[in-house]
């Protein structure tokens, strides 16, 4: 499956030290530079687990010119959403919702941090999802209560 992913998916898994899921579920994932910069180039969750995964690979967009058409969303979310493209991938994982909503135009398969952990849970990977969202509520993920009930109910 080849699945790329935008920054905050990478920092809030390897917050909670759920970032070697996506290597169990994908074998490798894919993210542009713009991504790779915002995560390790702070002293951010995730920066050391993310430089040091050899199953992380940068992989440079091809049409730059695409850039443009996706103005409103920073860096890393253009180059996320133009790399899926580039790379049919299966899967872009991203949480913004600007963001999503613009994958979902250009008919980009896109899952947020919950939902993938949710698709984890339902496989068995991640146990109990309640501790699990509430350690990501506990680095900064923010999710209102209906969307933290829904998620649960499912």
């Amino acid at each position: 499956m080849k699945v790329i992913s935008n920054s905050s998916p990478l920092i809030f898994l390897s917050a909670i030290g759920l970032l070697d899921i996506l290597r169990i579920e994908s074998g490798e994932v894919l993210i542009p530079e713009a991504v790779y910069q915002e995560v390790t180039a702070n002293d951010l969750k995730g920066s050391c687990e993310v430089k040091d995964a050899d199953w992380i690979k940068v992989v440079p967009i091809e049409n730059a010119e695409s850039l443009f058409l996706l103005s409103s969303l920073d860096a890393g979310e253009r180059e996320a959403i133009i790399l899926a493209s580039e790379q049919s991938a299966d899967l872009l994982l991203m949480d913004d919702l600007a963001g999503r909503r613009a994958a979902m135009m250009y008919e980009i398969n896109v899952m947020g941090t919950l939902g993938f952990l949710k698709v984890m849970h339902r496989k068995g990977i991640v146990e109990n999802l309640k501790d699990v969202l509430h350690e990501l509520m506990g680095h900064g993920f923010r999710m209102d209560a209906n969307l933290y009930r829904t998620i649960l109910e499912d």
